[in-house]
């Protein structure tokens, strides 16, 4: 066959170019992590000058600059990531249904549409009331 002496070519060059992805998306994640830490830093020092300069400060604009503050936290969130990692293990996804799909469970889809026109009639009653 023709194929065989190109073969550790095209393997090395898929190992390459996998290695080249990963290495790009750490290098993407690494500066998305650093401008979240950025924010978060920004955030904080703003409302530690306007404190210090005694600045009176609306509980309401304190509160949704804290939480704003908080929601750049990347350590917390890689925190939450990891505990939500043992979850997903749970609904383990086989080789069988990587190669031939997904059973599909009509009944259970069709409890979702009765659920969604339900839903939907509701809404509708509640506009036109």
């Amino acid at each position: 066959m023709a194929v065989l002496p190109y073969l550790p070519h095209l393997l090395y060059s898929t190992a390459l170019t996998s290695l080249a992805m990963h290495h790009l998306f750490q290098r993407k994640a690494l500066e998305a992590d650093r401008a979240h830490v950025a924010a978060q830093l920004s955030i904080l020092d703003d409302l530690r000058v306007r404190l210090g300069a005694g600045e009176r400060i609306p509980e309401r604009e304190f509160g949704r600059l804290w939480r704003l503050a908080q929601s750049h936290d990347v350590w917390r969130a890689r925190a939450a990531g990891a505990s939500g990692a043992g979850e997903a293990e749970e609904s383990e996804i086989g080789w069988k249904e990587v190669l031939f799909g997904k059973r599909f469970d009509s009944a259970k889809s069709d409890e979702w549409d009765r659920k969604d026109l339900e839903r939907a009639r509701k809404e509708v009653e509640e506009t036109s009331s």
